[in-house]
């Protein structure tokens, strides 16, 4: 898991060699006009604060084979060093499953702040995964969004964890990759 800090830098143009360019130092306009007061605050609303994921098995085997990693099981988990009350958390989780099951199988995908456990499940969806007989669609694909928007007050080292389970039925369906988890902290006030 890495964590990538986003830096205040300015882009320009220069029409000479038509290149852009990025700089710390690059002037920002004079706020002569009337409209123009107020920027600063205007500007660090959307601003993305921190980003962190995860990804695992990046490249799948052509064509998938059966198998994979039995469930229930973690699929990622990624942590925000330092959350700011009032700001929102982006999550966006990519995964594979593979039914070898002949019956059709629900999929069940979570996420947790913090140590999973009931009391912080902040998502949960479930997957309709059809049977291997005679189906192209076996082998797919979940994706899960969902933006925590309930964050009261700072916080240090946030973890959230994607976690994959079978919801009922014979043990029929497989973890696979690629996989990818990211969280995305960005300042809404």
């Amino acid at each position: 898991m890495e964590v990538i800090i986003i830096k205040d830098y300015r882009s320009y143009y220069n029409a000479k060699d038509g290149m852009y360019y990025v700089d710390k130092s690059y002037p920002c306009k004079k706020k002569s006009h009337e409209h123009c007061s107020g920027h600063k605050s205007d500007k660090e609303k959307g601003k993305l604060v921190e980003f962190a994921y995860q990804n695992a098995d990046p490249i799948s085997s052509l064509p998938p084979g059966p198998g994979g990693q039995a469930l229930p099981r973690t699929v990622a988990t990624v942590k925000l060093n330092d959350v700011k009350a009032g700001n929102v958390v982006s999550l966006n989780g990519l995964f594979h499953i593979n039914n070898d099951s002949a019956v059709v199988q629900d999929l069940v995908a979570s996420i947790y702040r913090g140590t999973p456990s009931p009391g912080n499940l902040i998502y949960r969806a479930v997957f309709e995964i059809d049977n291997a007989e005679n189906v192209d669609d076996d082998f797919t694909q979940a994706v899960v969004q969902f933006v925590d928007d309930s964050i009261k007050s700072d916080q240090k080292n946030v973890t959230y964890t994607l976690f994959a389970e079978q919801r009922v039925g014979a043990n029929g369906l497989f973890l696979a990759g690629p996989i990818t988890f990211t969280a995305t902290e960005i300042k809404v006030n």
